[in-house]
């Protein structure tokens, strides 16, 4: 399994975000890598404006074993919020959408492993999916 990662926004803060959640995504595809189903867990984050009412949605292609997990957060939030909450909203909404998608899809290899596990530890190694914002790291406090 490879995760691919894309982002739709309008605030660079999310960009760089998504840049930060390249080596969690390393260490999934390096660990995981013999897991067949899904082969590849794409995650889309969409920071878009409330107007749009566009919904986070998740859906899976059993034929080429391709899981989307598409989710959309508040632009007009986010805008709001400085990167170091930006980062812990995002993580634990990215984290959520995750573990909801292996139950509804019953992927059998990622439901009784260590996976969800495994992502969490890895986001805690750069900063991300803390209990609490520690704002000791936010260099803009």
């Amino acid at each position: 399994m490879r995760i691919s990662l894309n982002v739709d926004t309008y605030l660079d803060s999310i960009l760089s975000l998504r840049d930060e959640l390249d080596i969690v995504g390393e260490k999934i595809t390096e660990k995981y890598s013999s897991v067949e189903t899904p082969d590849v867990m794409g995650i889309a984050i969409r920071c878009l404006p409330d107007e749009l009412e566009r919904k986070t949605f998740k859906r899976y292609d059993k034929k080429d074993r391709y899981l989307t997990i598409d989710i959309t957060v508040s632009y007009d939030k986010y805008k709001g919020l400085q990167k170091i909450e930006q980062r812990h909203d995002l993580g634990h909404t990215i984290y959520d959408n995750i573990a909801d998608a292996i139950s509804k899809y019953k992927f059998v290899e990622l439901t009784g492993s260590d996976f969800l596990k495994d992502f969490k530890a890895w986001c805690n190694e750069i900063g991300w999916l803390q209990d609490e914002i520690d704002w000791s790291l936010d260099p803009d406090a």
